[in-house]
C-alpha cells in the first residue's frame, strides 16, 4: 500500500483517478466534514454519492439541483463583521456536493473533480474553526483543525487506493 503524505502525492493520485473513481473519493471527503452542515438536502446529496455506481443521470442532476439551493440559500449576503462562519462552513460543504454531482464531460481528458471537493471540505473546516464572538475573528484553532482534515483526506486516500 502506499500512503499519501504529501500534497503532491495526494493531488497526483487524485488526477489519476477516473471520474467515477473521483466522484466515490469525494463522496467520502465530503462524509468526513458533514457534521458542519445541518441541511438534510446535503446529507442526501451525500448519501446518493455514496452509492455512485448505482445512481441514474437523472437522480444525480436532482441531487444537484437540490444541494444547489441550499449553496445559494447559505451564500454570504452581509458585510464581513456579520458573516455566519457556521454558516459560511455548510455552504462550502454544499460546494463541495455540487462540484461531485455536477455534469461532467466524459471526452475531457483529466478531471480534477476531487481536488476541488476536497478544497471545499478544507474552507467548510477552515469557516467551522473561525470565531467571530468580538470585534474580530479569532484563528486560534484554525491551523490543528486544518492539518486534521488535511490528514484525514490523505488517509481517506489512502485506504481508497488500497481497495481499487
Amino acid at each position: 500500500m502506499t500512503k499519501i503524505t504529501t500534497n503532491e502525492a495526494f493531488r497526483e493520485s487524485l488526477s489519476s483517478l477516473t471520474l467515477a473513481q473521483q466522484r466515490a473519493v469525494g463522496a467520502r471527503f465530503i462524509a468526513n466534514v458533514l457534521d458542519l452542515a445541518h441541511d438534510s438536502c446535503i446529507k442526501q446529496a451525500q448519501a446518493i454519492l455514496s452509492n455512485i455506481d448505482d445512481i441514474s443521470a437523472e437522480d444525480l442532476e436532482k441531487a444537484y439541483r437540490t444541494t444547489h439551493s441550499v449553496y445559494v440559500h447559505t451564500s454570504p449576503r452581509s458585510e464581513f463583521s456579520l458573516i455566519d462562519y457556521k454558516k459560511q462552513a455548510e455552504h462550502f460543504v454544499a460546494e463541495a456536493c455540487m462540484h461531485c454531482l455536477a455534469p461532467t464531460y466524459y471526452e475531457t481528458k483529466k478531471h480534477h473533480l476531487a481536488a476541488r471537493v476536497s478544497a471545499y471540505c478544507l474552507m467548510a473546516r477552515t469557516c467551522a474553526s473561525i470565531d467571530h464572538e468580538g470585534n474580530y475573528p479569532k484563528f486560534t484553532d484554525t491551523e490543528d483543525l486544518v492539518k486534521k482534515e488535511v490528514d484525514a483526506q490523505y488517509e481517506i486516500l489512502s485506504e481508497y487506493l488500497e481497495n481499487i
